[in-house]
């Protein structure tokens, strides 16, 4: 038993040394001055790099085109609506074809069309922002979108009834008449849409003119008819006159006869 218990007692010191052992492994380093130094320029790096104005990614898309661009994209709306009518009112006036007008608008004007989307690429590749086609089919996506959305809130079938006969007479358009279409506005009779101004054109902004409303009449107030005004003024009192003082008569005298 004295061996058994001896045993035991080494072990325990054993076990006990380990722990303390362990612990003082677990207890942090103490900090150098250097190591304090590093960690102090180490917490002011990411503060310095806060203080530093972010760097432009790249410069920005212009905020203008120039002729050529300016007419690319009124092509491209021309056609991508033209795909648009043709997918959404097919089923509604199916008499028309009109999807099949945008697919010989397409054929018949190859040449154009991609001469316009090279134009709006280049215009893409000289904000030197990214992938120039890339950009570009992000604008003919958003297009369609935003035509699609013009279409619902007019509702298909009077969307269908207007822009069907419009595909109808862009298919038979020449390419002299298409340029006229895209580049001249007085000419073509129509304001266009474009995501940008022309470069080479100035506009000046008046303010608005002021214009005569017709308003009804405003009826005049009722005349308020008061008790005090209904009573007629009372006539002013006559000034009394002044009462003049009687003198008494004498008092009789009575005369003794003798």
């Amino acid at each position: 038993m004295s061996r058994q218990r001896a045993a035991l007692r080494l072990s325990l010191k054993a076990l006990t040394g380990a722990a303390v052992l362990g612990a003082l492994l677990a207890l942090p380093a103490p900090t150098s001055a250097a190591a304090k130094e590093a960690a102090k320029a180490a917490a002011a790096k990411p503060a310095a790099a806060k203080a530093r104005p972010a760097k432009s990614s790249g410069p920005a898309t212009p905020a203008c085109y120039n002729r050529s661009e300016y007419a690319a994209e009124q092509m491209m709306r021309l056609h991508t609506e033209m795909m648009i009518v043709g997918l959404t009112c097919r089923t509604v006036t199916p008499d028309k074809k009109p999807f099949d007008l945008y697919q010989d608008f397409s054929v018949k004007n190859r040449a154009m069309l991609s001469n316009s989307e090279a134009s709006l690429i280049a215009f893409y590749k000289r904000s030197g922002g990214g992938n120039a086609t890339r950009q570009f089919d992000m604008f003919r996506t958003e297009l369609a979108n935003e035509i699609s959305r013009r279409a619902a809130t007019i509702g298909i079938p009077q969307y269908c009834a207007n822009f069907v006969d419009r595909s109808v007479a862009a298919k038979d358009l020449t390419p002299d008449d298409l340029r006229t279409l895209t580049t001249d506005e007085k000419g073509a009779g129509l304001m266009h849409l474009a995501s940008r101004p022309l470069c080479d054109v100035k506009t000046v902004s008046a303010p608005d003119t002021n214009y005569a409303v017709a308003q009804a009449p405003v009826a005049a107030p009722a005349k308020v008819v008061t008790a005090k005004a209904k009573a007629k003024p009372a006539k002013a009192a006559a000034a009394a006159k002044p009462k003049q003082k009687v003198a008494a008569a004498p008092a009789k005298q009575s005369v003794a006869v003798r």
